[in-house]
């Protein structure tokens, strides 16, 4: 029997990628993954168009969502599996964060333009279009602009934590999202944590309730998925992982460059049917 493979880590142009659901489907197909799930930022929208598309080519298509967060100054990314997407506590939570992410490109270009970048909110709103907007729309218009030759050096010159255009995805602590996650059904689990940059947290979120551990990440290389690996297992958590692709939006993974066991799926369902809510 053929051994089956997930990427369990994608976005579109809901969020901050640039292949819309139905083109993300397709790409997965070509590539032989039998199994993805979108996790797009903050917007279950795609998971409506992508449905009847992975159904009609066999492709199996899990409700994801990557949802921040924030902890000490640190941004938190937490994916949700297996939700039940039409939670209303879940969409009220996303309608208040679609404001604020709003509010947000607002701030950040503020900001900006108080270091001598002058780039406008409405023009990357207009590039977000129907989709969730965040910093990947303002870098895309950074380089446009010719303030950055490449999106990567416009989070390291101007939107990362400490850089001038800087402001947090979230003011909800990471305990209040795995709540929300939990109770639309899901299944939580902490994103890429290279980027948290301080696993002493992750224990305190294994308390407030999370379930998982994204170890196979594009920015993980070897050894640290070693050292995941580990965490994970000395606190029993799920692990996942995936490409973490945004299509040309930003540098980054293609489709199924990191791909996990389907075993892994398995015990994703395994934890809902014992634990989630609903």
């Amino acid at each position: 029997m053929t051994e089956r493979f997930a990427d369990l880590h994608l976005h579109t142009t809901f969020s901050d990628g640039t292949d819309t659901p139905r083109q993300l489907v397709e790409l997965v197909h070509q590539t032989g993954i039998s199994t993805m799930a979108i996790t797009d930022h903050d917007n279950t929208d795609a998971i409506a168009i992508a449905e009847p598309i992975a159904k009609q080519l066999g492709v199996e298509l899990i409700r994801g969502i990557e949802m921040s967060a924030s902890i000490e100054d640190i941004e938190v990314h937490l994916l949700g599996f297996l939700m039940d997407i039409s939670y209303a506590g879940l969409q009220a939570h996303l309608a208040t964060q679609q404001q604020r992410r709003v509010q947000r490109v607002h701030q950040m270009i503020k900001q900006l333009q108080q270091v001598g970048v002058n780039i406008s909110a409405e023009e990357v709103l207009q590039l977000a279009g129907e989709g969730t907007v965040g910093r990947p729309h303002v870098a895309r218009t950074l380089l446009k602009h010719g303030y950055v030759s490449a999106t990567a050096e416009a989070f390291t010159k101007y939107l990362s934590p400490g850089k001038p255009g800087f402001v947090s995805g979230s003011q909800h602590t990471p305990e209040y999202i795995i709540k929300v996650i939990r109770e639309a059904g899901g299944v939580p689990v902490l994103a890429h944590p290279v980027y948290l940059r301080k696993d002493a947290l992750i224990e305190q979120f294994v308390s407030q309730g999370l379930a998982g551990l994204e170890v196979y990440h594009s920015g993980h290389p070897p050894d640290l998925v070693q050292h995941y690996e580990r965490i994970a297992d000395r606190l029993r958590l799920l692990k996942t992982g995936g490409s973490d692709y945004h299509g040309n939006a930003k540098e980054g993974a293609p489709v199924g460059s990191v791909k996990v066991s389907y075993q892994l799926v398995e015990g994703l369902r395994a934890w809902k049917a014992s634990h989630a809510s609903r």
